[in-house]
């Protein structure tokens, strides 16, 4: 009985390890850029919301038309800057890159 219990346990620690592992890799995928964008009007902004944000990868994004400027966040396994940047060249927009923030897990 008391050998059951202790293998139990073991295996419990064990399938925990393996999903904390899984969840930290998960989140060292996901990356944010602020892109500034040639965007002049709230049309404009509407079709960045409604089209980038159903690019494969991106899991969130914020568009500020004031500051012209696209916040996104996105799986790094899935999508790029570059890609992006080329999904907002497809739409007749210019993009590129303000800033970049690197999950903590990321940076070496």
């Amino acid at each position: 009985m008391k050998t059951k219990y202790v293998l139990t346990t073991i295996l419990m620690v064990f399938a925990l390890s393996i999903n904390l592992q899984a969840q930290t890799k998960k989140d060292q995928s996901k990356k944010t850029v602020m892109f500034n964008v040639s965007m002049h009007c709230e049309s404009c902004q509407r079709k960045i919301e409604k089209n980038i944000a159903y690019e494969k990868g991106v899991k969130d994004m914020a568009v500020k038309l004031g500051d012209k400027t696209v916040t996104i966040k996105f799986d790094t396994l899935k999508t790029n800057e570059s890609k992006l940047i080329k999904a907002f060249n497809d739409l007749g927009y210019e993009a590129n890159v303000v800033k970049t923030e690197t999950p903590v897990g990321n940076r070496k």
